[in-house]
């Protein structure tokens, strides 16, 4: 109601208001992912880890830093860098294994390569049916996103997050709508960071129980891994970046050779695409996970590398990741196949974003990000100002750019930054708009009367906006909604009804107008000699909202004192 009446003063004061299978070529998506948790105290290999991922053509490297192991608990599997780590969620570094997050980042981020997060979901003594546990895993992943340095970096940069073990596990009565709500909440919680699933690619599913290359049918397969683990591909498609299909194969008990290693990668890769084509997302990525570990009754080679490799993008896959680093550490002559079908160099845009912020107004600049292949200035960017999840611009040239917080306080902004191939980097900052309102005096006689000045403020991304000056003398909590997402902090009483219905008159001048050029405007109450007495000693608190010229909500300020005195 109060939202309502306000828009409505404000606008007066304006005066016009299905998918055939892609060629088999090199891919500029190759991972590989890292496993502490299996290895130890990894914190010495972290600049062997870049340079292995350097030299062989890596774009991505997956880390393991989390994984459940009961109804809301699990291990951490990283330094507590944060320092915020809640010690009943479980415990740090088990054992002494693990490695340093930040440290990891940073000498992956120097090579041009990204820093995929790994959770561990689910277990089979807790499924994604448990309500709390699935706010239990959001909460952790909220200790990575809210980390935040003095300077605005994130403690933890990471470049996205990849959700393991999501699926029911050992369990006969999966429910898929529970696996897919959880994936889309993951997905507000992270904005704009880049989200991966590895998903079930069960062979008896796809060719049981003859294993010869004659697959079942997309929906029979679809249906299948939806019923018995909980992943329907394609309603997590709306949500996911990145699929990964698990495509596990080597010599041994089921598949013995090149081509029926290759047909079976190559068919997984091929339903993951048609799954994204089916639910409208096209351009989601596919990047089969390959098997690089002996072990179960299979032989990993090099050839059933290449194998699992070529029949991925055969089947439309963008690239592939190598599961796991520390086999391919131990068998050097896995890393040929692996860099055979990869593009040289790391291929991906390495985003850049700093921040300014004058008042309410933010200067965003992402100019410093880069490409291998390509200049800068041909790379694109867009934005997330106020961390909510949503783009708040098209894809625009790789320029600065401005816009104006919705109230003081901290936000976070997310940038993406585009290169010409399609692939997509981004990270965030965290930055504080500041106060964007003045009054002084702070203080006037109601006996003697006197004229104070409300001066806005908001900087020069609000030039244009229309204001509207507010006070109370009810205080300023509660407060009141101005609209969704801009709390105004006075309480709505008569003498702020008073100003919203009557803003220009004899006691206030300009309480409704204009930003000027530099986003500046000042209201000026004169107040007569004697009016206010029976208010002497309280306290008026002021504040403003405003709207753009085309009657959007902009912004809304603080709140300031003036005293009333005898």
């Amino acid at each position: 109601m109060i939202h309502r009446l306000l828009i409505t003063i404000l606008l007066a004061a304006i005066p016009m208001l299905a998918t055939p299978s892609r060629a088999q070529t090199p891919s500029s998506d190759v991972a590989v992912g890292v496993f502490p948790f299996l290895v130890g105290n990894m914190d010495s290999r972290v600049n062997e880890i870049a340079t292995n991922c350097q030299s062989h053509g890596i774009d991505t490297l997956y880390v393991s830093v989390f994984r459940t192991t009961g109804a809301n608990t699990g291990d951490l599997w990283i330094t507590d860098s944060a320092g915020s780590w809640n010690s009943s969620w479980g415990p740090v570094r088990p054992g002494g294994a693990g490695i340093n997050l930040p440290s990891l980042i940073a000498a992956c981020h120097a090579v041009n390569v990204r820093v995929v997060a790994v959770f561990k979901c689910f277990a089979d003594t807790v499924q994604p049916d448990n309500a709390a546990h699935r706010q239990y895993l959001l909460d952790v992943v909220d200790y990575f996103m809210d980390a935040y340095q003095p300077s605005g970096q994130p403690v933890y940069d990471l470049d996205g997050f990849a959700l393991d073990y999501v699926r029911y596990v050992g369990s006969s009565n999966a429910n898929p709508t529970n696996v897919t709500n959880f994936v889309r909440d993951v997905r507000q919680h992270i904005g704009g960071l880049s989200l991966h699933a590895y998903l079930i690619a069960n062979r008896y599913t796809f060719d049981g129980p003859t294993y010869n290359g004659s697959f079942a049918s997309y929906s029979s397969v679809i249906s299948g891994l939806s019923s018995q683990f909980g992943q329907h591909w394609e309603q997590l498609a709306v949500y996911l970046d990145v699929l990964m299909p698990m495509t596990y194969t080597a010599d041994g008990s089921i598949y013995s050779t090149y081509a029926l290693h290759q047909a079976y990668c190559r068919q997984a890769a091929a339903y993951a695409r048609t799954a994204c084509q089916l639910a409208g997302h096209p351009t989601r990525r596919v990047c089969n996970v390959v098997r690089t570990y002996t072990g179960s009754g299979e032989t990993t080679t090099t050839s059933t590398i290449d194998a699992s490799i070529t029949g991925s993008l055969l089947g439309g896959a963008d690239g592939y990741q190598s599961f796991r680093y520390q086999f391919l550490v131990g068998n050097p002559s896995w890393w040929t196949p692996m860099s055979a079908w990869a593009v040289p160099g790391c291929n991906w845009p390495k985003p850049v974003l700093s921040l300014g912020a004058s008042r309410l107004t933010l200067a965003a600049n992402p100019t410093l990000s880069t490409d291998v292949d390509e200049p800068s200035t041909m790379l694109q960017a867009r934005f997330d100002y106020d961390g909510d999840g949503t783009f708040d611009t098209a894809w625009l040239a790789n320029a600065g750019t401005s816009a104006l917080a919705r109230h003081p306080g901290p936000w976070t902004a997310m940038l993406q930054i585009k290169d010409s191939q399609g692939h997509v980097g981004a990270t965030r900052r965290r930055f504080t708009a500041g106060t964007a309102l003045a009054v002084f005096p702070g203080s006037v006689s109601t006996g003697n009367g006197g004229a104070v000045n409300v001066t806005l403020d908001v900087g020069t991304a609000g030039a244009g906006d229309v204001y509207l000056a507010l006070g109370s003398l009810s205080g300023t909590s509660p407060g009141f909604e101005f609209a969704p997402g801009f709390p105004v902090p006075l309480n709505y009483d008569f003498l702020t009804g008073a100003l919203a219905t009557a803003p220009n008159s004899a006691f206030l001048n300009g309480g409704l107008g204009t930003f000027d050029g530099n986003g500046r405007a000042t209201a000026t109450l004169l107040l007569p000699a004697g009016v206010a007495t029976p208010f002497a000693g309280q306290t008026v608190h002021w504040s403003f909202v405003a709207i753009t010229p085309f009657g959007a909500p902009a912004c809304v300020g603080d709140s300031k004192p003036m005293l009333l005195l005898p």
